[in-house]
């Protein structure tokens, strides 16, 4: 019972970390066309 505890705490760990780096990488993105838009 307490290893699953433990591996829900450590599973919605790392799920709240992979979604913080594929919105961050999405809001790159947006900049990146932004940028690219001005430039040409």
């Amino acid at each position: 019972m307490i290893g699953f505890i433990i591996g829900l705490f450590i599973g919605g760990f790392i799920g709240v970390s992979i979604m913080s780096l594929c919105n961050a990488a999405s809001k790159a993105d947006e900049q990146m066309e932004k940028y690219n838009s001005k430039t040409e």
